[in-house]
């Protein structure tokens, strides 16, 4: 059963943007993924050039602390690890589904989910991962990510802003395709707004921040950054 879920509108600041990646940044994002998915299958390559033209991976990849411990939960092909590499000392890219965690250079691929990781990290990403799972699960992979930052970590969360309505339901759109043709799993299509969901990080003992970087994009991404003391 599918289940949506749409709160209040947000208070969130659209003027507190991170930096715009340059032309060269972004066509140097891109080589790097044409090199690490070179071997895949023509599917698997179209897929990863449209998340990454869909999806501004670059502003969450630079909230990465140079030298850190990466863990990505529900990495999918892994498009974030593999932009990650270049700024981690170590990425540990963790998804159940079998048809897209292939080996990539520089990462440990871990077909299973969040529970099977052991061990502290740096920096915890969930990209595009929530709103695939129902709300009523939230907390707990929270609750069990929180425990694996080391102190000073952060947790790097990309999601979508509900409230944004045009933008919105072009996603939903997609993502219900996506789902059809079995690109992903999972069928929650779970949202908060920015609003209530730093208000749910700060329950689990983070100071969070939420900030939109939907600029050029026809989804209203929001990167929430989460720190643990």
């Amino acid at each position: 059963m599918r289940e949506t879920r749409t709160i209040r509108a947000p208070t969130i600041s659209r003027h507190h943007r991170p930096r715009i990646p340059t032309v060269g940044e972004f066509m140097r994002a891109l080589r790097v993924l044409h090199r690490a998915y070179r071997d895949f299958p023509l599917r698997d390559r179209v897929h990863v050039d449209v998340r990454f033209l869909t999806c501004p991976f670059l502003p969450v990849v630079s909230s990465v602390p140079i030298g850190a411990r990466v863990l990505e939960i529900g990495a999918g092909h892994g498009v974030f690890s593999v932009l990650a590499r270049s700024r981690a000392s170590r990425v540990v890219a963790v998804d159940p589904d079998t048809r897209k965690m292939r080996r990539l250079t520089g990462i440990d691929s871990v077909i299973g989910f969040d529970d099977c990781i052991r061990g502290t990290f740096d920096v915890i990403a969930l990209v595009d991962v929530l709103y695939k799972i129902p709300i009523a699960e939230w907390d707990g992979l929270l609750a069990r990510s929180t425990e694996r930052l080391a102190p000073g970590g952060v947790m790097l969360i990309k999601e979508h802003d509900p409230s944004a309505r045009i933008k919105h339901r072009w996603n939903r759109f997609q993502e219900r395709l996506a789902s059809a043709l079995r690109l992903t799993l999972g069928e929650a299509f779970s949202y908060e707004t920015p609003d209530d969901f730093v208000r749910r990080l700060e329950r689990h003992g983070l100071s969070a921040t939420a900030k939109r970087i939907d600029r050029g994009y026809p989804h209203a991404h929001v990167l929430y950054v989460a720190r643990r003391a």
